[in-house]
């Protein structure tokens, strides 16, 4: 067992696919595989089954994750340390961002990144998903956090999960169950946020399925504002959970599961050209996120 094998092995679990995973490290895929199989050899076990076209790990592999990703956190603490004492890593790193990314995301991954690498500066634009993915396709910026954006020149990296809840405010008659029926939902007011987005297209065709006629009464492209307008009694809403947890933690929202309802969700990415060398800074930043503890949360 060697570093680079653990590598290969936390960059195909991250990706679900050989042939990402040699794109992001410069390798062929035959290497990626011998080198996964050379580990499963070590470890004694298949870290990873296929699917028809789909990777995923097995019992084992999923077991084996954490350790490894701790293993590479603790050499990566390592390396760093060391250059940050000889003063190796800086110059600047450009990157576009959906906003509610920068509102919610952005803060904890740049405080921990600035500890890492003070010398390295950061600048960060913001737009919606298609603004995102123009600057990245224009050279304007290295790379792009977006959600559900798809081009053929960019490779996509996943970093956390979005799904859309319903909030309520803590005294609401939903808020003495666990689950409410969507007819039922339809008869609140419902404040809805960012009006044309596809969560916006989501839901709303949620109610149409259903035939239902949804109560909006009101509508706004701001999280803050429909979560303060919630917690003003004014209506409930739905909102990416990462968005109100420490609104649920303290007690000034309440999630609640709603009969019937497919699961929404968009997924936040790292998006950058394919045909961009991946090294130096740009290396540095996806290392960074890979183990980062504000997106493993």
């Amino acid at each position: 067992m060697n570093m680079e094998q653990i590598e290969a092995f936390i960059f195909v679990a991250l990706t679900g696919s050989f042939s990402k995973t040699a794109d992001l490290l410069y390798l062929s895929q035959p290497t990626v595989s011998m080198r996964i199989k050379a580990l499963e050899t070590t470890m004694g076990c298949k870290l990873f089954q296929r699917t028809g076209h789909t990777i995923s790990l097995t019992k084992e592999g999923d077991l084996f994750l954490p350790y490894a990703k701790n293993i590479m956190h603790m050499l990566q603490e390592g390396q760093q340390a060391i250059q940050r004492s000889q003063g190796d890593v800086e110059g600047e790193l450009t990157i576009s961002t959906v906003f509610v990314s920068a509102f919610y995301i952005l803060p904890d991954l740049v405080q921990q990144f600035q500890q890492l690498y003070p010398k390295i500066k950061l600048t960060i634009l913001t737009g919606h998903s298609h603004q995102v993915l123009d600057m990245v396709l224009n050279h304007e910026v290295s790379f792009g956090i977006a959600r559900a954006v798809t081009h053929p020149q960019i490779n996509r990296i996943q970093l956390m999960p979005d799904d859309m809840v319903l909030a309520i405010y803590p005294d609401h008659p939903f808020g003495f169950r666990h689950q409410v029926s969507i007819e039922e939902v339809a008869r609140e007011r419902l404040i809805l946020f960012n009006r044309g987005s596809l969560d916006w297209k989501l839901i709303n065709n949620a109610f149409s399925h259903f035939q239902l006629q949804n109560n909006v009464v009101m509508e706004a492209d701001n999280i803050e504002v429909v979560k303060r307008m919630v917690k003003q009694r004014l209506g409930i809403a739905f909102l990416p959970r990462f968005a109100i947890s420490k609104d649920l933690s303290e007690g000034e929202l309440q999630e609640v599961d709603v009969l019937n309802l497919p699961q929404i969700n968009r997924n936040f990415e790292l998006i950058y050209l394919k045909d961009t060398p991946v090294h130096g800074i740009m290396r540095t930043f996806i290392d960074f996120l890979m183990q980062s503890k504000a997106l493993q949360q």
